[in-house]
């Protein structure tokens, strides 16, 4: 089976990581995160490439260069409960994350 979806977290502060979306990963084993990143005129744009083997979860990020300054935002991807989660972390507030979600 496959999942399209839009998820998105509008309010991304410097507390702590927070998901922005997420999958069951006993139904999908690789998830394409396409994202967008903006805090003012500050964004960045790209895809977060993501697989796991029910335990262990790869990663990694392409992205357009910045407009303006996103290096306080980080991305990860994790696994918790039943979910392959795409996180943020920020060392600032007001961070807009969105996604569209693709898992296969």
């Amino acid at each position: 089976s496959a999942l399209l979806s839009n998820q998105e977290n509008i309010d991304v502060d410097s507390a702590a990581a927070e998901t922005v979306a997420q999958v069951a990963h006993a139904t999908y084993t690789a998830a394409f995160f396409d994202f967008v990143i903006k805090n003012g005129t500050n964004v960045r744009a790209g895809t977060v490439y993501s697989c796991h083997d029910g335990t262990n979860v790869e990663f990694t990020e392409t992205s357009t260069v910045d407009l303006g300054d996103t290096s306080d935002v980080s991305l990860s991807v994790d696994i918790s409960g039943t979910n392959m989660r795409l996180r943020a972390t920020t060392t600032s507030d007001n961070w807009i994350v969105k996604s569209l979600v693709r898992a296969i």
